[in-house]
């Protein structure tokens, strides 16, 4: 593939592409520009400077070009770069995208097509000369117009001559191919139609419909990418420096056969810039921003942190080295250190041994595919390499190939499998640190032994409520044919396996799809399915670049969604095997239950609990076995750790409050709540100074959120108002720096907008932190409830 391109697009802007065919309908030009758009955007998205495009407008009232001279090339306009007024081709940008977006210009004149292909062959070779370019024309007309087809055999021969690309897109054309014939077209039309299609085969060219070209540029694509070597170097097996006699050195070039492509990163902009007037935007720096990293001492002497005017200290970069963690310390290495600790390598692959393809698990396979080649041009290289692929293709082998890219790299370790052609294809395959060694308890005993005898007798023992008598015994032949529990088969073993052969047949993709010859081929195909999260973000690009005032962004293309999305033929062809597979076990929806949080999953489990015993207690009569009942599983490593705490101490308070909350086998969040109250009114009124404000403060934030979150937003309230008078007006009124602290960082009263079980509302709260001195309603004098200052303690239990 060429590293450069250059295309020249020639548009037919005469009054005919803007007749419209029918009511409602597009009109060849709309078309036309909507497909000069997908070009434009195909190029746009890589951003590649080689790529380098030329628009041509035939049939302009003005004529503008480097051939209009006189009666020649007239009506025929080359669209102006503003950056280069001069250039005949052009990187692609976004003015020249919104001009084709707009429509480009409405043409009143009558020009030649003819006239502007011979103008941009000649584009073509001034620009191109004799460098390596591949070349392009892509033309679209309604040919409505007069064509002027002297010397047409000599520019044919020129397009072979040049090696250029022809593309011919003619609206309302007649296609044989699919049987299309247009009636009632004008004779102009009619020997225009003829000639150019003559020209196109003469020129070795492509012609498509006007909609073929609609299909085809509106498909997903993906980002051509320029091959480029990621390794050249020596393919080695044995010790070439010290036994060359007895070893084997071939110069290979690597390249990347698979990568992941990267979602485009986004760059700062600045917010600020939109405030500047069209005039005075600069477009090379307009929005841009810059970002500076300084960095600062953390922790340490307090003296290192400040400079001579008591301003933070910045580090220099030139004094920073790197700290790996060892544990929960850092270890600074210097410089010299890591260059010391790297790993000395020598640039190279070399094959280690030899191993049988079918010893190389699949899911041993990581990260990219490289695809090795012999080195071009070197006979020698070529011939040995390609004995080695073959012999490893006849054998059935894989070499286990170290891979050093640079000099002093970590090494990384691959097998090097034949492919077609005589390439070799290299993947990574883990060391022993990469392994993950995880364990999953096997399900093959499941369909071990048919089970499907004791389905209709399985039965837990229960009383007949007419005679109190069993309704099935219990024998040893029944027991031993007990189900697992996680066998929900409803018919035998090997039926079961058959619906399943049954349904994966039916969902077969290697026949899903016909190709354009109605040939059946496989479906999902790796080079079909384009990155739906690529596809959307430039789809979004391209519209805010165009549509920069646009609140909303384009729905998603449908062609973006198929590529995750089942086939609809095939769903329905696996209808009757997908009814068949869901009979065969019994598998019920689990419906999620009215309640969340960990209160309503430990209720909802103690009611089930004493609902399957109650089921399962014999009224009378000999006692029967009863269902063993399973402890619920934890969820998580935090539910299997969690200790069994049922107190609040002052020690580590935070940690024994959320340990309580969390639970499982018995609420005790209201206990917790009240402990918590009482800690935190302990370590207040005990604190030595403000030694234990701070623990006090965390445990209160903590308080008030589990609170609001599980209804005690009432307990807490009520306490919250007896706290500011114990330290307001109370005998603790020494400690009313604390109070200060809590109305300083606003933790007042629960409101009703953070929980539903709260009455108070956000301006009752702000006036509660605002209020100086004033007794709180729940212990006032004259309530029912009435308490002492130092009563707080025995109110809360």
């Amino acid at each position: 593939m060429a590293s450069k391109e250059a295309t020249v697009l020639i548009v037919d802007v005469n009054p005919s592409m803007r007749r419209k065919k029918e009511e409602g309908g597009k009109t060849n030009h709309q078309r036309a520009h909507e497909a000069l758009f997908q070009i434009l955007h195909s190029k746009i998205i890589p951003g590649r400077k080689t790529d380098q495009v030329a628009l041509l407008l035939v049939g302009t009232e003005e004529s503008d070009n480097i051939l209009a001279e006189g009666e020649q090339y007239q009506h025929i306009k080359a669209y102006c770069f503003e950056e280069d007024e001069a250039a005949l081709f052009k990187q692609p940008n976004l003015e020249l995208l919104k001009y084709v977006e707009r429509g480009t210009e409405e043409g009143t004149a009558i020009g030649d097509v003819m006239d502007a292909i011979i103008l941009g062959l000649h584009m073509l070779e001034q620009h191109c000369r004799k460098l390596k370019y591949e070349k392009k024309i892509y033309v679209f007309t309604d040919a409505e117009n007069p064509v002027d087809t002297e010397g047409s055999d000599a520019v044919a021969e020129k397009v072979k001559e040049l090696a250029v690309t022809f593309n011919l897109i003619g609206y309302d054309f007649d296609d044989p191919d699919h049987g299309i014939k247009h009636e009632h077209k004008s004779d102009v039309k009619a020997i225009n139609e003829e000639f150019l299609r003559g020209f196109t085969e003469r020129a070795e060219g492509n012609l498509f419909s006007g909609d073929e070209a609609s299909e085809l540029l509106e498909r997903l694509r993906s980002k051509s990418v320029k091959p480029v070597t990621v390794f050249r170097g020596p393919l080695t097996l044995g010790d070439p420096e010290s036994h060359p006699a007895e070893s084997l050195e071939i110069p290979v070039w690597v390249y990347n056969k698979t990568a992941e492509m990267k979602l485009p990163s986004a760059k700062k902009w600045s917010a600020l810039a939109e405030a500047i007037s069209e005039g005075e935007r600069n477009g090379a720096t307009y929005g841009e921003v810059e970002m500076q990293r300084s960095y600062k001492p953390a922790l340490g002497d307090a003296d290192l942190q400040k400079d001579q005017n008591g301003q933070d200290k910045s580090i220099s970069k030139d004094d920073l080295v790197r700290a790996y963690r060892y544990g929960k310390t850092l270890v600074p290495f210097s410089s010299e250190d890591e260059e010391a600790m790297k790993l000395r390598t020598s640039k190279g692959m070399s094959i280690l041994g030899f191993v049988k393809q079918s010893e190389v698990p699949r899911h041993h396979l990581m990260a990219n595919v490289l695809a090795v080649v012999p080195e071009p041009g070197n006979s020698r290289a070529a011939q040995t390499f390609y004995t080695l692929i073959a012999a490893l293709d006849e054998k059935q082998n894989a070499a286990l190939v170290r891979y050093v890219r640079v000099n002093d790299a970590n090494p990384k370790l691959g097998v090097l499998v034949p492919a077609r052609k005589g390439w070799g294809w290299w993947a990574q395959i883990p060391f022993a640190e990469d392994l993950r060694p995880y364990s999953f308890a096997p399900l093959d005993h499941l369909l071990a032994e048919d089970t499907s005898a004791s389905n209709s007798t399985l039965a837990v023992s229960t009383l007949s409520p007419s005679n109190n008598t069993q309704s099935h015994t219990d024998s040893p032949a029944s027991s031993s044919k007990k189900k697992h529990k996680l066998d929900a088969r409803q018919v035998p073993a090997d039926e079961a396996m058959r619906r399943m052969d049954a349904f994966i047949d039916a969902m077969d993709l290697t026949d899903a799809v016909e190709d354009e010859d109605g040939h059946k081929r496989e479906a999902f195909r790796p080079k079909d399915v384009f990155n739906p999260g690529w596809q959307r973000i430039y789809q979004c690009i391209a519209y805010r670049a165009i549509h920069p005032d646009k609140a909303e962004l384009p729905p998603v293309n449908p062609q973006i969604m198929a590529c995750i999305e089942p086939i609809p033929d095939v769903v329905e062809r696996a209808k009757s095997a997908a009814e068949k597979l869901k009979d065969a076990f019994k598998i019920t929806r689990v419906e999620k239950q009215k309640g969340s949080g960990k209160r309503a999953w430990a209720a909802r489990s103690a009611n089930r609990i004493d609902a399957e015993e109650v089921l399962n207690r014999p009224d009378n009569g000999p006692a029967e076995k009863r269902i063993k009942v399973e402890e619920p599983m934890p969820e998580n490593l935090t539910d299997l750790t969690a200790r069994n705490v049922e107190k609040v101490s002052t020690v580590d308070p935070i940690s024994d409050f959320n340990a309580m909350v969390g639970r499982r086998d018995i609420d005790l969040v209201t206990k917790a709540v009240e402990q918590m109250c009482e800690v935190i009114v302990k370590l207040v009124t005990e604190s030595f100074g403000d030694q234990l404000y701070d623990k006090a403060t965390n445990c209160l934030v903590v308080l008030r959120k589990v609170s609001a979150e599980n209804d005690e937003s009432d307990q807490f309230n009520n306490w919250l108002r007896g706290l500011k008078h114990l330290l307001s007006v109370g005998e603790s009124v020494r400690h009313a720096p604390f109070w200060r602290r809590v109305v300083d960082q606003q933790i007042s009263l629960i409101t009703k907008d953070e929980a539903g079980d709260s009455n108070v509302t956000r301006e009752e709260a702000d006036a509660f932190l605002r209020a100086e001195d004033e007794p709180p309603a729940a212990i006032s004098k004259g309530d029912e409830d009435e308490v002492e200052e130092e009563d707080l303690l025995d109110m809360m239990d």
